[in-house]
């Protein structure tokens, strides 16, 4: 079956016109910018929603960020629907990481209670903590204790990230880190204030991803966006004709 409504989601747009929600992790970033100059391609694309005039990234800050920092001007994009809402990673660190915890400004930390929680963190032995804002219900303040939150995390280390519902058998000295979820109105509403939340949070659930396409980079320069969505339809379609487009209904897992 030809998965041609996922590929007519495929669009190169400027990248002025991407608004991101979540900042980026300075160690992925230099990998994958390393890889895209060496590979000289764009393999997977930033998948995004249209919103107003622009594009709301659901997942791929790394990718924009790369591609900026490589001096282009454009972006391979997989343009869905916008959902309600984003789930949310959790992080599994180091459990002495989060030593200074009692001392962030700002922030309420109790036992784990019945009401809603910013970020929640369980430790190997079992217990909860609840990590909320001292203001709660006010959008800005959850936003600054999730940055206050993630600045006890090492920095030289890599975050590993677990899938929500993930069943996580924590060992001695582990902690998993839950944040709460956050509905694309209220994404939107932390860009309009020209914030963003810390790297590695929302997690968009998207059935008909497109992987792989390696669109290259010399058609990501400049600022001709429908030059370069004539070759993507181009790249498309001899794929097509070929036969080297397949489509996947069961889960894959993909190493990075």
């Amino acid at each position: 079956m030809t998965p041609a409504a996922e590929l007519d989601g495929l669009h190169i747009v400027e990248l002025s016109r991407l608004m991101l929600h979540e900042s980026h992790d300075p160690n992925r970033l230099s990998r994958l910018r390393e890889r895209m100059a060496s590979e000289g391609v764009q393999s997977n694309p930033v998948i995004a929603s249209s919103y107003e005039d622009d594009f709301l990234v659901l997942d791929g800050a790394h990718r924009v960020h790369a591609l900026t920092e490589l001096g282009l001007e454009l972006a391979l994009v997989q343009i869905i629907e916008v959902p309600d809402r984003a789930e949310s990673w959790r992080h599994l660190v180091n459990g002495s990481s989060l030593a200074g915890l009692e001392r962030l400004e700002g922030v309420e930390i109790s036992p784990r209670s019945a009401g809603g929680f910013t970020a929640e963190i369980e430790a190997a032995d079992g217990r909860l903590l609840s990590v909320k804002s001292e203001t709660p219900g006010d959008l800005a303040s959850e936003v600054e204790v999730l940055w206050r939150l993630q600045s006890l995390y090492p920095k030289s280390s890599t975050i590993t990230r677990v899938e929500p519902g993930e069943e996580v058998a924590l060992s001695e000295g582990e902690a998993l880190v839950r944040y709460r979820s956050f509905s694309t109105s209220e994404l939107v509403e932390i860009v309009a204030r020209d914030t963003v939340l810390p790297a590695g949070i929302t997690r968009f659930h998207v059935p008909r991803r497109v992987l792989g396409v390696r669109f290259p980079l010399d058609f990501l320069k400049g600022r001709d966006a429908d030059f370069a969505n004539s070759e993507l339809r181009s790249l498309v379609e001899r794929h097509r004709r070929e036969h080297r487009i397949r489509r996947y209904d069961e889960p894959i897992t993909l190493f990075e």
